[in-house]
């Protein structure tokens, strides 16, 4: 007489469960994928002691901290741009994981700034930035045309990466819309001088004209005034370049030259880009039809070897990029 008992019971009980299990599936099922996701991250974290997160980053601080660097003038490359330093901060950094909830370490750095910037250089030339900043600029020179740009700047937009355009003072006043265009998009402008001229054989007052018109025919066609020149060719002089810094301009140059203006086939421009770049390069280009075809492949490769893709502006900023445990 008690078997039967028994059995009844343990079927009670295996119902019970069954019934906990199938409330807790349908609560599951229930959930949105994002949520279930970040009810696993939750445990995830609670599963981390205090002193174990903390000896997590204390090692990470260990990697990451870094001195800061020097704007200095190189023999070769010239003005080369200062890098902040890094200091994790490590109890900050323990409070804003645990306040995320997440599964990874969120990283809080102090930027230390170098003793020399770039400014305390003077008139120099710039090539390049700073090899330990993990980004690269890409240059688009724009002299001529304008079928080309629409689909590179489509193809900037689709990866939500960000170019510096050095603008023709005469090909702005002819495409004034354009130009309005690539700023609209939020791409960065430079002045490429008026009317493409080998700058290294002209007088300073003439330089300052190519320089001064092409600015305030940009600023009218965008609202935005140039920091930035590029000279035509990368012909220059050192009168070119003290007369743009006394305009508040940088003069930039390159370290990576496609050679587009060539017309090459579309695959030679990205093996030249994809086999030669490296931290701070800063790379040249112009509105061509392989250049927009190059240009589909060369920004998702350097993206997916963990290059930011900046303005040359960002570029050469002392800011040293804080990296994700």
């Amino acid at each position: 007489m008690k078997r039967p008992f028994l059995i009844v019971t343990l079927t009670k009980r295996r119902l019970l469960l069954m019934v906990a299990a199938f409330l807790f599936l349908a609560a599951g099922l229930a959930m949105s994928g994002e949520e279930q996701k970040q009810v696993a991250v939750v445990n995830v974290m609670a599963g981390i002691s205090d002193d174990a997160l903390k000896q997590r980053v204390e090692l990470l601080a260990k990697e990451y901290d870094q001195k800061p660097i020097d704007a200095k003038n190189d023999p070769v490359w010239r003005a080369i741009p200062g890098l902040n330093g890094l200091k994790v901060d490590i109890e900050a950094t323990i409070q804003k994981t645990k306040a995320a909830g997440g599964d990874r370490i969120q990283v809080v750095a102090e930027q230390i700034p170098p003793k020399v910037h770039l400014k305390d250089l003077g008139a120099l030339p710039i090539y390049k930035a700073n090899s330990q900043k993990k980004q690269i600029a890409l240059m688009i020179n724009v002299a001529w045309g304008t079928e080309y740009i629409p689909e590179m700047l489509a193809t900037l937009e689709k990866h939500h990466v960000k170019a510096t355009f050095f603008l023709d003072g005469s090909w702005t006043k002819k495409n004034p819309e354009v130009a309005k265009q690539i700023s609209a998009a939020g791409h960065e402008l430079g002045n490429h001088a008026y009317s493409h001229p080998d700058m290294s054989r002209m007088g300073v007052s003439d330089q300052l004209r190519q320089i001064t018109r092409t600015n305030a025919v940009i600023e009218e066609a965008t609202g935005i005034k140039p920091t930035l020149f590029a000279p035509p060719s990368g012909a220059y002089a050192d009168s070119t370049v003290a007369t743009a810094y006394k305009q508040g301009m940088y003069t930039i140059l390159w370290s990576l030259d496609t050679v587009d203006w060539k017309k090459p086939p579309a695959s030679t421009i990205v093996n030249r880009v994809l086999s030669r770049a490296e931290n701070g390069s800063m790379v040249l280009m112009h509105p061509t039809e392989p250049t927009r075809d190059a240009l589909r492949t060369i920004v998702p490769s350097l993206l997916k070897k963990g290059y930011g893709l900046v303005t040359v502006s960002e570029l050469l900023d002392e800011t040293r990029p804080v990296p994700s445990s």
